[in-house]
């Protein structure tokens, strides 16, 4: 039955199926029902300009998809962010290399400074209030600045 439905419906077939998989890729996404899409379109493209028995076609699919999913998760799939990959829980590291300007004078060694919403206790050298600067450290739970 399958057989006969490809043979009737022809290279439209792959061309349908990748359409098809492109919309679940779209409603479910992932990078993954992408490349069987791609696959399917090529056999369609193929199929187009060949003529191909089903079975063949199938074997075409399954070997593109194969390929596909590989070269797509080599190139594609590699871009994951380690930036914050360490400190996702640790607010105090996540502030270093921040710029800020000092709230209230550090004065013998601590002042403050306003990131966002929050007022921080810093250490660095005495600098006057509205001074630049950026967070370099944490040391003993608190933030070390210098002059920008």
């Amino acid at each position: 039955m399958i057989a006969e439905v490809l043979q009737m419906l022809g290279p439209w077939t792959w061309w349908v199926l990748g359409i098809i998989l492109a919309a679940v890729e779209v409603v479910a996404p992932g990078a993954f029902f992408l490349w069987f899409a791609m696959a399917a379109i090529l056999v369609g493209v193929i199929a187009l300009a060949v003529d191909l028995g089903w079975q063949v076609e199938i074997l075409l699919f399954i070997v593109f998809a194969v390929i596909a999913a590989f070269l797509g998760r080599r190139f594609y799939g590699t871009t994951e962010d380690t930036s914050t990959a360490g400190t996702l829980n640790d607010r105090l590291r996540r502030q270093v290399g921040r710029p800020a300007v000092l709230e209230t004078a550090i004065a013998n060694g601590t002042g403050h400074i306003r990131l966002d919403d929050t007022l921080w206790r810093v250490e660095g050298p005495d600098l006057p209030a509205g001074t630049p600067v950026t967070i370099v450290s944490v040391d003993n739970g608190r933030l070390r600045v210098a002059a920008r």
